[in-house]
């Protein structure tokens, strides 16, 4: 079947490349991370905070052959073992990509295209505050990773499971970590979150991710709140609530 995505990155000549599953590692029931080898990929990669890709995965709902992108953030980059590692959140709502990452076994090839576009923090940036859902633990994770060490940081991540303290957490000598549990609509207790730790300031510098509903109530605690304009926050929604977008 023909699948307009892939007739659109043709034409603006974004170029796919195999990857190979070559470990997979549950660390929690519902959170999967799949370890591949890809020469192609790592050779190109030029790794900043938050890089991710597009992978392809099968969509057989849709037909025969069928499949749908979706991006993930890269967790790790081996140079020397050309390999990546990527995390995926197994939804309740059934989804291409989700449920790729659900039967993934050792030896099965994909096809992913790298995405470029780098976000930079700016000059005189003193705090960094990292906002989201699960979805958004891999940048975080690459956030905390890349920052220089004079940068604090605060982490607000909003989640319910009991096991989230087994998720990975990048620890950082000058930063803060806090779970906070949904109470409300999506995100609703995270924007409360972020107030009670953030003031407004020109060293401070938000970023939020998650699904669309968090994503919109941070949105708001960034602008309408904290005052930042847009050189001091970026938020990206990844999923919607209910839909099939994993």
């Amino acid at each position: 079947m023909a699948n307009w995505q892939r007739g659109m990155m043709r034409l603006l000549r974004i170029a796919n490349h195999p990857a190979e599953v070559i470990a997979v590692d549950d660390l929690t029931p519902w959170y999967r991370r799949i370890l591949f080898r890809s020469p192609e990929v790592v050779a190109a990669v030029d790794p900043f905070p938050t890089l991710w890709l597009r992978l392809w995965a099968p969509d057989p709902r849709r037909g025969e052959g069928a499949v749908a992108q979706r991006g993930y953030t890269f967790v790790s980059l081996d140079a020397a073992g050309q390999t990546f590692e990527l995390d995926f959140v197994l939804h309740d709502v059934a989804g291409p990509a989700g449920d790729w990452a659900r039967r993934a076994r050792i030896g099965e090839r994909v096809e992913v295209a790298l995405t470029p576009a780098r976000i930079e923090i700016p000059d005189g940036t003193d705090t960094l505050l990292l906002a989201g859902d699960v979805t958004a633990l891999p940048a975080i994770n690459t956030w905390l990773e890349s920052v220089p060490a004079g940068i604090s940081t605060h982490v607000l991540v909003e989640d319910d499971h009991a096991d989230r303290d087994a998720l990975p957490q990048t620890p950082r000598p000058r930063g803060t970590w806090q779970w906070v549990t949904r109470e409300g609509d999506r995100g609703a207790a995270l924007a409360r979150a972020v107030l009670s730790v953030a003031s407004a300031g020109d060293g401070l510098y938000a970023w939020g991710a998650g699904e669309k509903t968090l994503v919109k109530n941070l949105r708001g605690a960034f602008r309408d709140h904290l005052r930042l304009d847009r050189a001091h926050h970026f938020t990206q929604f990844y999923w919607i609530e209910g839909k099939a977008t994993g």
